[in-house]
């Protein structure tokens, strides 16, 4: 009665699906619409051209039957799919209740933000982190629990649209967010897309709510537990075809202004591939990188002068180049020692030191180059 291919609904819930396989006994494997593999009998199916509306059971007739409270309690998503023993835990986790001193008033729960507790490096991998921040809202953490450092792309798409971006690099053993994500967009198709461009690797996310919910795990490096995908599990990840988020991006967005680049206010003297030469010198003091410092947090400056000075490096290696100079300055020494963290585990790098130079001083970093 049905082959394989075939799109089908089921009578008593209305869930699209496709048949994968015929085991030719009266039942199917379908494929659901979370890419969920499961079992359906013939009985239960109906081809998707002629599904008209949903059916009522026998046994959800006896079971109507059996109830004596005149109204029904509309179950929520999470119900559906979750004991209650996994939600009492899910609630405790993510909420602490507050008691009114009125009496007779209800108890009302309040969320608990949760509280990152920095922990010591275990070398798990890469990891896309969705983190509550509210009830319904989550900020997105990248979460590098590598001995390296890497640049790298990242997209959000709803709808096949692109509605963030943010092109950075995240030094070793670090974490950091870099977008946000709401509950009610889980009905928009939400792709994420992290692309490590060098290492000729991407990662393709599709978030479902499902999988979403048994995606709650302990976070490396973050001390807590959250949502959490695996990006890679070992650093260089294994690459795979190159081009493939520009394709995306140029296939589903034409307009790359909703993109946001902060790569794209870099100061364009360093838009090194407009150069015929090279220069050795890479001064990272902010007032070289921006136009107006005062439009950057202090954290936005640092993030900028990190990816400035890998993209450098990239051109460097790239040309051959086996010497050059890191100019950071003084100051507090947070540049001073953000450049030799990124150094220090930086593929391509031989040696690197920062002693008293003529023309610098103390305030440049030599690096030779493999």
């Amino acid at each position: 009665m049905f082959v394989i291919g075939d799109k089908i609904r089921l009578r008593y819930t209305g869930m699209r699906a496709e048949i994968v396989e015929d085991h030719l006994d009266g039942s199917y494997t379908i494929l659901d619409d979370e890419d969920e593999e499961t079992i359906a009998f013939v009985e239960d199916i109906v081809l998707a051209d002629h599904f008209e509306h949903i059916e009522v059971s026998e046994i959800q007739k006896s079971v109507k039957k059996k109830i004596k409270t005149p109204k029904l309690q509309k179950l929520s998503t999470e119900e559906m799919f979750f004991s209650k023993s996994q939600l009492e835990q899910k609630f405790h986790s993510t909420t602490s209740p507050t008691l009114s001193s009125k009496k007779g008033e209800e108890k009302e729960a309040t969320f608990k933000f949760p509280t990152i507790r920095p922990t010591k490096p275990t070398d798990k991998g890469c990891f896309l982190v969705f983190l509550p921040i509210s009830a319904t809202d989550y900020s997105i953490y990248l979460v590098n629990d590598t001995a390296a450092s890497f640049g790298f792309e990242f997209r959000m798409f709803l709808q096949q649209e692109v509605v963030h971006g943010l092109d950075k690099v995240i030094p070793a053993y670090d974490f950091f967010a870099i977008g946000e994500f709401k509950q009610p967009q889980f009905n928009d198709a939400p792709t994420m897309v992290l692309t490590c461009p060098r290492l000729q690797f991407e990662k393709k996310i599709k978030l479902k709510f499902k999988k979403f919910n048994r995606s709650y795990q302990e976070v490396p490096l973050m001390g807590l537990e959250s949502y959490a995908y695996t990006v890679f599990e070992s650093f260089p990840p294994k690459a795979n075809a190159t081009g493939m988020l520009q394709d995306y991006t140029a296939n589903h967005h034409g307009n790359k202004a909703f993109v946001l680049r902060p790569v794209n206010r870099y100061y364009k003297r360093l838009n090194l591939m407009e150069h015929a030469s090279f220069d050795v010198e890479l001064d990272l003091h902010a007032e070289n990188l921006v136009n107006d410092t005062s439009e950057f947090l202090p954290g936005e400056l640092f993030s900028l002068q990190l990816e400035v000075l890998e993209k450098f490096l990239q051109k460097a290696l790239t040309l051959g180049i086996k010497e050059v100079y890191i100019i950071h300055g003084i100051g507090t020494g947070k540049l001073k020692e953000g450049v030799s963290k990124h150094l220090r585990f930086r593929d391509g790098v031989k040696d690197y030191q920062n002693s008293f130079h003529n023309k610098y001083g103390f305030g440049a970093t030599v690096v030779k180059l493999r």
